[in-house]
């Protein structure tokens, strides 16, 4: 499989050539050991690079172990591990079409987690990271899947980040700054310890003018 790794007109290339986040063999399998393989040298170098917290979005059983394997064998035992609860959404759509990362052939629905059967698959996807060593969860994209996030309170400990994906963006601008803030407080109330969204810089300047 070629690797890509130069920039198209349409941004920086996928991993791949063929767009997807995993490798495959000659026959077209997915080749678990090469994936594995790849992704814990890229949380390697991401973390020799200054990164506290590697974040993998493989939904590949048998990934976040690979990680934190790679991690510790590097002496980085201090990096965190959060991988992220990736539902299937049309709501990736902007970052897709940025980065190119549409697959050639196929579609990405058996490596993310079904609408239908995400509250009971996402539980039993975290319980699974977290026994292979994750520190901490993401869920994306939680503006469709609030349900889910309390749920996945009820069940799990451990810090749980709300990512509110590219494609949520449009729908906050038409909130404004303050419906925004409204917002990011309804995800926190619902479980998340942290929101990771492109509003960010609103929230902030909303509530330092109306701080007091």
């Amino acid at each position: 499989m070629e690797r890509a790794r130069h920039r198209g007109r349409q941004g920086i290339r996928p991993r791949t050539s063929s767009g997807e986040c995993v490798l495959r063999t000659p026959t077209g399998r997915i080749d678990l050991d090469a994936t594995y393989r790849m992704t814990g040298e890229m949380a390697v170098q991401h973390a020799e690079s200054g990164a506290d917290v590697v974040s993998p979005t493989a939904m590949l059983d048998g990934s976040v172990r690979a990680v934190r394997a790679a991690l510790d064998d590097r002496g980085l035992r201090d990096v965190g591990v959060n991988p992220n609860l990736a539902i299937h959404t049309t709501l990736y759509g902007p970052f897709k079409a940025l980065m190119t990362t549409d697959p050639a052939v196929g579609h990405r629905r058996g490596l993310q987690l079904e609408q239908g059967r995400a509250q009971r698959d996402t539980v039993v996807q975290a319980r699974r990271w977290i026994a292979e060593g994750a520190d901490s969860l993401t869920l994306q994209p939680v503006m469709t899947a609030v349900d889910v996030l309390v749920r996945l309170r009820a069940d799990q400990e451990a810090p749980l980040v709300a990512y509110s994906t590219s494609g949520e963006w449009p729908a906050l601008r038409e909130l404004g700054s303050e419906g925004m803030v409204e917002y990011i407080a309804m995800l926190r109330r619902a479980g998340a310890d942290h929101v990771l969204t492109f509003a960010a810089e609103q929230v902030a300047a909303h509530l330092e003018q109306n701080r007091g």
